[in-house]
């Protein structure tokens, strides 16, 4: 399976959408949002710049690793998953390794976005707190397993739209792009069960040094594993019938 994951590891380092989907878009995003708040504003317990930071370095992040579904649903459009099929690496292995090289398509948005926060508002944060928002890459893991759902249930004609249209739905409504404060009731209380909420959760609470609440863990461990059966079902059912 390492041979394989180093092999995916180069593919996607030869990807330029890699920096299009998780860099240039949510750092620019970012740089245009922050700039229309005012200083004492607060979001999530944090100053807004920070918190902003935060939910665009997992909007970034999220994009990125939803991004590898379109480009499963071609592999499969050529042949490739028959012919990984029929080696010796086992579908669940299959699976577990390119959901893992996906989540780190999401690293360069943290990076990128938190860069941006240290030069454009001066974010200061110690040593601890930016290492532990770089572990948001962890969180990445259910919404890898969803674009591999996608890519290998879907054909490359459906894949990239409904990509775009989870990923969209799953930011917004998760408030990585539009802060709950501005929710109704009903929508703040569906962005508490949804993945994305969760997974920014994890970075504004590390950023405050606080611990990452149960609840929460919950949560981003039930999609995963909805999220893990679905994508090794659609691989199966995917190489399956050629």
């Amino acid at each position: 399976m390492r041979a394989y994951v180093r092999f995916e590891l180069r593919r996607l380092a030869r990807d330029p959408r890699l920096a299009l989907f998780t860099v240039l878009g949510p750092v620019v995003t970012y740089l245009i949002f922050s700039g229309l708040t005012s200083g004492g504003d607060r979001l999530e317990g944090l100053d807004a710049a920070t918190a902003l930071m935060v939910g665009l370095a997992g909007y970034g992040a999220v994009a990125g690793v939803l991004s590898v579904g379109s480009l499963v649903s071609q592999e499969r459009a050529v042949g490739w998953l028959h012919q990984l099929r029929v080696t010796p690496l086992p579908p669940g292995h299959a699976v577990v390794a390119k959901a893992l090289v996906s989540t780190l398509s999401g690293v360069p948005s943290v990076v990128a976005v938190g860069i941006a926060g240290r030069i454009q508002h001066d974010v200061e944060l110690g040593a601890g707190r930016w290492i532990a928002l770089l572990l948001m890459w962890v969180g990445t893991v259910p919404f890898a397993l969803l674009g591999l759902a996608i890519g290998y249930g879907l054909a490359p004609q459906l894949a990239q739209p409904v990509n775009f249209l989870a990923f969209l739905g799953l930011s917004v409504l998760g408030g990585l792009l539009v802060p709950l404060t501005y929710f109704p009731t009903v929508l703040r209380q569906l962005a508490h069960a949804l993945p994305t909420y969760r997974y920014a959760e994890l970075g504004w609470r590390s950023v405050a040094g606080r611990a990452p609440t149960a609840s929460g863990l919950a949560v981003l461990l039930a999609w995963t594993v909805v999220f893990a059966a679905v994508a090794a079902w659609a691989y199966r059912r995917s190489t399956a019938r050629r």
